[in-house]
């Protein structure tokens, strides 16, 4: 079974990675992929068997539904064999008409490329569709939108603050100051203008104090340093992903 996971950025990029291959034991061949199309880079191929799972980072949330067009349409010329099995889309709940957009949007890319759904797209859960591929021949194709976090407007990172939160009551109270002090630092908002950038600023402002000696390193060198796998809310968010391989 051959899958891919579209995401935004390097956090969701990064954590992905690490999340597949601690709590799903997928194996990563070390070796990147070339970019498919121009919205999906950088791209990681893990594999778990016979199965293959590429992670696509698409360059921001504007990125993400062109970089499913460019999936459908690779699976409508593809030969039998080389198509995607399995989609999933995993992106921020920036704003509260987030998920509506991208439902109508990926229903249009699916009408668009012919590919049937069996029912309407909806957040969290594997919708089947049908599709006609290169040869002429229909093939089974499974999509999975998870808008995240499921219960408020937010961002990967307001989604790993609050799992944190739930699980660390000493560390709760420090994100809760975190969130304090940036609401406050910035009072006539010339850098923090949006509430991505605001998003950001808490997460980092956090993490600058559980890993203070590592402050200069990287984002992506601090994530991998969490044991996310512990979190149970995040085992339970991405329980779905479980799906993307049959070993």
């Amino acid at each position: 079974m051959k899958s891919i996971i579209l995401c935004e950025g390097s956090t969701d990029f990064v954590l992905l990675q690490y999340f597949m291959r601690k709590v799903y034991k997928w194996q990563d061949g070390k070796t990147g992929e070339s970019p498919k199309g121009k919205r999906i880079k950088p791209i990681r191929t893990l594999s778990k068997g016979m199965d293959q799972l590429s992670i696509g980072g698409c360059g921001g949330s504007s990125g993400i539904l062109p970089g499913l067009d460019y999936i459908m349409e690779f699976n409508s010329l593809a030969a039998e064999g080389e198509e995607y099995d399995k989609v999933v889309i995993i992106t921020d709940r920036d704003e509260e008409a987030t998920e509506s957009e991208y439902i109508a949007g990926i229903e249009k890319i699916l009408q668009d490329k012919q590919v049937i759904p069996s029912e309407d797209i909806c957040n969290n859960k594997w919708i089947q569709c049908s599709y006609k591929n290169g040869h002429g021949k229909e093939r089974i194709l499974h999509i999975l939108l998870l808008v995240i976090p499921f219960e408020t407007t937010g961002a990967m990172e307001t989604f790993l603050l609050n799992c944190i939160s739930q699980e660390e009551e000493y560390d709760a109270k420090i994100i809760q100051k975190s969130k304090e002090f940036v609401s406050n630092a910035d009072e006539e908002k010339r850098y923090l203008t949006k509430r991505r950038y605001i998003t950001k600023a808490e997460f980092d402002v956090y993490f600058s104090i559980r890993t203070s000696a590592e402050q200069f390193l990287e984002r992506q060198h601090i994530l991998k340093n969490i044991e996310w796998e512990n979190y149970l809310k995040i085992q339970n968010d991405f329980k779905k992903v479980e799906k993307l391989s049959n070993q």
